[in-house]
């Protein structure tokens, strides 16, 4: 009489081209699981976290120029307003001496 081995139920997932072992070969070699960083990937995600970095940079410079801006604008308008009140203290000091 012939006994059959019990087979389980549950498949298991594997990586395209991962053998027995665990690792998943790729044209570089054996890898890992996890570890199938290529250096082209590298280079994008550092050119990608280079690339957030400045933009960061980049709205925080935006930020301080509209402050910058927005102090030159409020002092140019009381400067010119100043300058103005000078004038006419002067015209109407000019035309009292006149009298």
């Amino acid at each position: 009489m012939r006994t059959r081995t019990p087979r389980s139920n549950t498949l298991g997932l594997r990586l395209v081209g991962e053998a027995e072992s665990g690792s998943a070969s790729t044209i570089y070699g054996p890898v890992r699981a996890g570890l199938t960083t290529s250096p082209a990937t590298n280079k994008e995600a550092q050119l990608s976290e280079l690339l957030n970095c400045l933009e960061k940079r980049v709205e925080i410079l935006e930020s301080k120029y509209l402050e910058v801006s927005d102090i030159f604008m409020n002092v140019t308008s009381r400067l010119a307003a100043l300058s103005l009140s000078i004038i006419n203290e002067t015209i109407i000091d000019e035309e009292k001496d006149s009298k």
